[in-house]
């Protein structure tokens, strides 16, 4: 019975027409980005592809490119642009005026000028977040073993382009899913079929759990696919190349360091988790207000409190709004330090967020299910 549901849902029109179009956008807007130039194609900086930003490379770099420097009217000279021997080396250039902040800086920047940069991030981000002593000390003295170099990861990358767009697959995925699965328990209500189908052989018990199962079945293949539109893309275009540079070449300064790939796995394995999530939040609506419009209404409003930004100082609401499914999935939580104490234990947000999406998905299924299997029919 659930696969024939979840086929039902599949081949609705409307469920059709959602899929199409949230995966033509989610395409578009992984090609638009290189289109524009947001991306550059550089082929010769494939040489520069999972080294160490150090010395040596950055000495490199120097002899590559030179600043182009105007005289002002007091004899002071100004960085204005850049002169290329070497074009290997300009996306390199290019990356280091982002953190620099000006030519200059980004010129004649030494390796230790880059760590100190990047540790100042990364203490000035501990500090605003308020952490307790405990969570201070795991993160120092997680950077102290770190041994990890900054690896050079070209600025085109299909492992980094695919984890920093993640947030843009897990709205997209909502609102597929939201019009999808909108119906699920709310069109017998509407249609006045609800007497009807209780009075079936079947029963309210085996027909909450059919109708459950073909729904997630339905929110996680729609996942997948939002999911393969938009890696598939970014793959496409920038290739495979690049997974073992540094997470913080594409993220900013974070002290969760780990390969891009690494990062890559872990947030598709969570963006699935996250659309079996908001699939069960769905059909929990579709229970509570047997209205299609109000789910897809209250899955929109989710969607805007996920976009709320509490203080760290409010510690426990700040903390809880980073869970939030959509707002989980941005390139900042690689910088969120803010750990949950467990049996004597601490442990991160990667670690924990999943968890915390399945005992939702679980405590929601159940409470749908019991719901139905309550509901009297009124009129």
């Amino acid at each position: 019975m659930s696969g024939l549901g979840g086929g039902k849902m599949v081949c609705r029109k409307i469920t059709a027409i959602a899929m199409i179009a949230v995966v033509l956008l989610m395409v578009a807007m992984s090609i638009g980005e290189h289109v524009s130039g947001a991306k550059i194609v550089n082929k010769e900086e494939l040489v520069l592809v999972g080294r160490a930003i150090d010395d040596k490379m950055l000495d490199e770099m120097r002899a590559a490119v030179e600043p182009k420097t105007i005289t002002m009217d007091d004899g002071t000279q100004i960085a204005v642009g850049i002169g290329v021997n070497d074009p290997a080396y300009q996306p390199l250039m290019d990356y280091l005026i982002t953190i620099g902040g000006n030519i200059d800086k980004a010129y004649n920047m030494t390796e230790a000028d880059l760590e100190k940069r990047f540790s100042g991030v990364i203490d000035e981000i501990i500090q605003d977040q308020h952490l307790t002593a405990s969570e201070v000390d795991y993160w120092q003295s997680k950077r102290a073993q770190s041994q990890m170099p900054l690896l050079y990861g070209k600025i085109q990358n299909g492992w980094g382009d695919s984890v920093c767009i993640m947030y843009f697959v897990a709205i997209l995925s909502m609102i597929s899913i939201a019009t999808t699965l909108s119906g699920v328990f709310s069109d017998e209500a509407q249609l006045h079929t609800d007497a009807l189908i209780f009075s079936s052989r079947n029963g309210k018990k085996r027909l909450a759990a059919a109708k459950l199962l073909a729904g997630i079945t339905v929110g996680i293949f729609e996942t997948l696919v939002v999911l393969l539109a938009c890696v598939g893309t970014e793959f496409v275009i920038s290739g495979f190349d690049g997974g073992d540079a540094s997470v913080q070449f594409f993220v900013g300064p974070t002290a969760m360091d780990m390969r891009i790939s690494t990062a890559f796995w872990i947030y598709a394995g969570t963006m699935l988790v996250i659309g079996l999530l908001m699939s069960v939040i769905a059909m929990c609506l579709s229970q509570v207000f047997n209205n299609s419009i109000a789910v897809i209404a209250s899955m929109m409003v989710l969607w805007l409190i996920s976009t709320l930004n509490p203080p760290y100082s409010w510690r426990l609401i700040s903390q809880a709004c980073s869970y939030l499914p959509v707002t989980f999935l941005g390139s900042w939580t690689f910088s969120d330090y803010r750990m949950v104490h467990l049996f004597g234990r601490l442990f991160t947000i990667l670690e924990t967020a999943p968890i915390v999406y399945l005992v939702f998905t679980a405590i929601l299924g159940g409470l749908t299910k019991i719901s139905y299997e309550r509901y009297q029919v009124t009129k």
